[in-house]
């Protein structure tokens, strides 16, 4: 593996390297020993983190640890973690213990160092090891989250009650919750919705969510018509709608509309998708009619994300068609522009779609190139469809590769990879990062 630490840490931040979506395809059509050999060969962080999953998960230990190894070997810390969990799994704990750093002193030597072994030791079954290393660092950032975290379905409950801070809310919540103190926990929420005049939207949410898993509809209901209204509608609505009440949703949403115009976009998505989960796809148009035009608020890319999704690509693609030839489409050009083929692609109409892609001017082209490479993919012309991927200017180096992928071909696609390093010099070239 010809990879340096200054270069790796690039990678793992998301620079460059494999996607972790193409390495799930990888995965996905059978191509293990692909992402192995990714991992050890070009040091891509990605794959071997998802390989050494698929393998605990089959019992190889060993073969997991060996992925590991020439991370571990050119001294790159997350993997020395990593290699400690696989060692846990296969039941080498003490093995484990003495392989990271901390876990033989007085105390870690960072706090991240702290919660990673906190991890490590619960995986093992030595939850009350894991709490008492926690507790005299409960006030660092994520070290309460890791406390309820280490200790779920571990008994440990009412101690981790006990220890957790006033100020760690929302890990209170969830223990009492997961303790069965629902009514607590939903206190806990409400006493915390407004701190210092700032409404914590998290907390209004966790509220919602909170009464949607226990039936508390009457609850739901006071949130989502009260002061935070916006945070918690969405949840009342679906919870009214699942349970045969969608009259009762739809005459909120509407309501709430009124009252919010000209500003009611929220509140339009939310009728949108209500409408389109029972089939209302000509009502959900006209929800959405009155917000085109509307820079930046405009539902139109909505509508027809969730047409596409409800499998009426043709219903979305008609309606797109019909506001062109009205000349309703001015103020959202730039968004039908560039995906229009992709809508086409949707539609089951590729040759169309290659047909309007080429009307493109030469400037729109590239960011279009992603799109009518799934349409040709999907036309069966896989090579033309990598071609065109790797001559396309910014295009992704992984891209090809998950396209290749999905047709057995995973190892090809790797093999047409530049290394990370030369991958790095090119993005610092274009881009100075």
């Amino acid at each position: 593996m010809d990879v340096d630490l200054e270069t790796l840490a690039w990678h793992a931040m998301g620079n460059g390297g494999l996607h972790l979506r193409t390495v799930k395809v990888l995965l996905e059509y059978g191509q293990l020993e692909t992402v192995i050999r990714a991992a050890v060969e070009r040091g891509e962080w990605v794959c071997a983190r998802e390989a050494v999953r698929e393998l605990c998960a089959a019992g190889e230990f060993g073969r997991a640890e060996g992925v590991m190894a020439p991370f571990v070997a050119i001294g790159w810390r997350p993997a020395v973690w990593e290699t400690a969990r696989i060692l846990v799994r296969a039941g080498r704990v003490e093995d484990a213990l003495a392989l990271v750093p901390g876990a033989g002193d007085a105390e870690p030597r960072s706090a991240e160092d702290c919660r990673s072994l906190a991890e490590l030791l619960a995986e093992a079954g030595r939850v009350d090891e894991a709490i008492d290393l926690l507790v005299p660092r409960l006030d660092e950032d994520g070290t309460a989250y890791c406390l309820e975290r280490v200790t779920e379905g571990r008994g440990r409950d009412e101690r981790v009650l006990d220890l957790l801070p006033p100020v760690a809310t929302s890990s209170r919540a969830r223990v009492l919750e997961r303790a069965g103190r629902v009514e607590e926990a939903a206190r806990t929420l409400r006493d915390a919705i407004v701190v210092r005049d700032t409404v914590m939207v998290g907390t209004v949410e966790a509220l919602a969510g909170l009464c949607l898993r226990h039936g508390r509809m009457e609850e739901l209901r006071e949130l989502a018509t009260g002061r935070h209204a916006a945070y918690a509608v969405q949840d009342y609505a679906r919870a009214l709608g699942e349970r045969g009440r969608s009259g009762e949703a739809e005459a909120l949403l509407r309501e709430l509309i009124a009252e919010a115009e000209p500003y009611a976009q929220r509140y339009r998505w939310y009728l949108l998708e209500l409408l389109c989960q029972q089939g209302r796809f000509g009502d959900a148009e006209e929800v959405a009619r009155p917000t085109y035009g509307h820079e930046g608020h405009g539902l139109l890319e909505s509508l027809v994300h969730v047409l596409v999704e409800a499998g009426r690509a043709d219903l979305a693609m008609r309606h797109v068609e019909e506001l062109d030839a009205a000349g309703v489409l001015d103020e959202e050009s730039d968004w039908v522009l560039v995906n229009r083929v992709w809508l086409l692609g949707e539609a089951g109409r590729y040759e169309d779609a290659l047909a309007y892609a080429a009307t493109l001017p030469p400037q729109e082209q590239p960011y279009t190139n992603l799109t009518v490479s799934g349409v040709l993919e999907r036309l069966g012309r896989v090579d033309e469809a990598v071609e065109l991927l790797r001559t396309t200017e910014g295009a992704s180096a992984w891209e090809p590769v998950e396209v290749l992928a999905r047709h057995g071909r995973g190892a090809e696609g790797l093999a047409g990879m530049p290394s990370l390093a030369e991958e790095r010099e090119e993005r610092s070239r274009r881009y100075g990062w």
